[in-house]
């Protein structure tokens, strides 16, 4: 599980990243980035109603990104706001694809240690 602290929350974070953010994709799933002032990177999970009109998939789709992403998370250099995005046709996509996936956008990105 990804702690408190490494999540992004706020809706003005969410658009600072939107706006300024440099963007790294692989197939279906891509990453807005941008560097923050603090001391541990945040990653934010924003899957809306485009993705499905379900929230149980919306919200099981979010626990994977998240778990997928947890495995990262020290590889990670700190003091970025990164935000993932997943595109509506991997609904049915498995952890260890994303975990392989995670790893080429971040490796493309520059964003591990």
């Amino acid at each position: 599980m990804l702690p408190i602290k490494h999540r992004l929350k706020k809706r003005e974070d969410f658009a600072q990243v939107f706006s300024k953010g440099a963007y790294a994709g692989y197939d279906g799933l891509s990453i807005k980035f941008t560097k923050n002032s603090l001391p541990v990177s945040r990653i934010g999970f924003p899957v809306g109603k485009n993705y499905s009109k379900k929230a149980v998939i919306r919200n099981r789709t979010r626990r994977i990104l998240r778990e997928a992403c947890a495995e990262y998370l020290e590889k990670i250099k700190p003091g970025f706001d990164i935000i993932v995005l997943i595109k509506p046709e991997y609904q049915n996509i498995e952890l260890t694809k994303i975990v392989d996936e995670f790893k080429k956008i971040f490796s493309k990105a520059n964003l591990l240690i």
